[in-house]
């Protein structure tokens, strides 16, 4: 247990995590202060007794405290108090950090990735509990980590952002993953891909088992040779997808595991998923029957690459979930073979990424493609492809466009490639809005 006694806590974000950090010092008597930069927030979240701030960071706050815990959302590059605060020597931590530091006498598994962390964490989590474990799941997936503190578990599962692998020293883990690392969050970080690679890279840091694909360098941290280290990917590696003539198979160390016929989910991305519970679940010494069962009657979670509508031989599939450039690219490649026109949903906030060099040349693969382009990044989504895109002022009107066009055999993807926060609350709300569209208007 780490002491906080005597200590002048500010909090800044006054979200989902900030308001669980406050609630977890006040269960050790402490009432830290509260900022948040939202003039217009709703205070009847916030606990009674805390004094709060909204609007502009108060100056004598910041450079007073002697801790200072940041939400996931709040970058400390990008305001000149926190830097000097830092400067100054101020600690600046999260919740995660709170968590590691509390969490003695239990296993933590710990996961990352620019894609697919949320389908990993839940059907481990899955497998955890037909298997008559204390688990508990949070983190980035919904609950904060610090309300798992509530519970006694044996194992906490994880699913850590870059955002939340920034400001941690205490994280040990029994194992740890970076499923893949592509373009996204580039305008949080000034040094761009280098510095959002490395803040995923602190997941190893005292980690007994590091788990890499072997088919994607960022997932491999500089001093790997001195790790504990498993790999697993499409290339033949000791945990890998197997092309074996008409089927494919997960296999370890060339022995075959499961046929991917005998599963739900979908796709060279989701087979990697899979390979990487059944990884952890080998470590945990889980019965590969209790693995292999949970598995096969696994249906994905929201939002991912769900099909809403197969009304009059129209296809049409919503991946709100796909939030960065590689994650569109991934649902492309994942469509079911068709003899139609494919017609994709861009748009958003594209968060300065590279559309030009990363996903045009992609899209350019596929004659039969239509692109309609809404959102704040829609002039750049649209300059794409010019002569096969429209622009839309949101959502709506592009589904509504669409919907006059589709003929039996296309596919409408809704794959966004960019940032929710334009127009929406987050990417479920997004996703509710899609499903809610399409079947109102077609």
């Amino acid at each position: 247990m780490f002491n906080y006694n005597n200590k002048n806590i500010v909090i800044l974000g006054a979200g989902i995590t900030g308001i669980s950090c406050i609630k977890f010092f006040i269960s050790l008597g402490i009432y830290p202060k509260l900022m948040d930069n939202n003039r217009f927030l709703n205070t009847n979240l916030i606990p009674k007794g805390i004094d709060f701030h909204l609007g502009l960071f108060k100056k004598s706050w910041i450079l007073t405290a002697d801790l200072i815990i940041i939400s996931p959302g709040i970058s400390l590059h990008d305001n000149y108090l926190l830097l000097e605060a830092k400067k100054k020597g101020i600690e600046f931590i999260n919740d995660i950090e709170i968590f590691c530091r509390e969490v003695v006498n239990s296993l933590v598994i710990a996961v990352t990735g620019t894609n697919g962390k949320s389908t990993v964490v839940s059907l481990l989590y899955e497998v955890c509990k037909f298997n008559k474990m204390k688990v508990s799941l949070g983190g980035n997936i919904g609950t904060p980590v610090l309300s798992l503190l509530k519970k006694y578990s044996d194992i906490y599962i994880l699913e850590l952002s870059s955002f939340q692998l920034e400001y941690i020293n205490s994280l040990r883990t029994l194992c740890s993953v970076i499923l893949n690392i592509s373009m996204d969050h580039l305008d949080r970080y000034t040094n761009r891909l280098y510095d959002y690679v490395l803040s995923k890279w602190n997941i190893f840091k005292n980690s007994k088992y590091c788990i890499i694909n072997v088919d994607d360098k960022f997932t491999i941290p500089y001093n790997y040779y001195e790790k504990n280290i498993i790999t697993f990917g499409i290339s033949k590696s000791k945990y890998y997808i197997d092309f074996d003539k008409k089927n494919i198979f997960l296999s370890k160390n060339c022995v075959k595991i499961i046929n991917v016929k005998d599963i739900f989910l979908t796709g060279l991305f989701n087979y990697l998923n899979i390979l990487v519970v059944i990884i952890i679940s080998d470590i945990l010494k889980i019965s590969r029957n209790v693995i292999l069962n949970v598995v096969s009657n696994f249906r994905g979670l929201s939002h991912r690459f769900n099909l809403v509508s197969k009304k009059n031989g129209v296809l049409w599939i919503n991946d709100s979930k796909s939030t960065n450039i590689n994650s569109t690219i991934c649902a492309l490649k994942n469509l079911p073979y068709i003899n139609g026109r494919i017609w994709l949903l861009l748009g958003g906030d594209g968060k300065l990424a590279n559309f030009n060099v990363f996903l045009k040349p992609f899209l350019l693969l596929y004659k039969n493609i239509y692109i309609c382009c809404f959102g704040k990044s829609k002039n750049i989504l649209y300059n794409l492809l010019p002569n096969k895109s429209k622009k839309f002022i949101n959502l709506y009107k592009a589904i509504f466009y669409i919907s006059n066009y589709v003929k039996s055999g296309d596919i409408v993807l809704f794959s966004p490639a960019c940032s929710s926060l334009d127009q929406f609350l987050n990417y479920k709300e997004r996703g509710k809005k899609f499903e809610y569209l399409v079947k109102k208007i077609i």
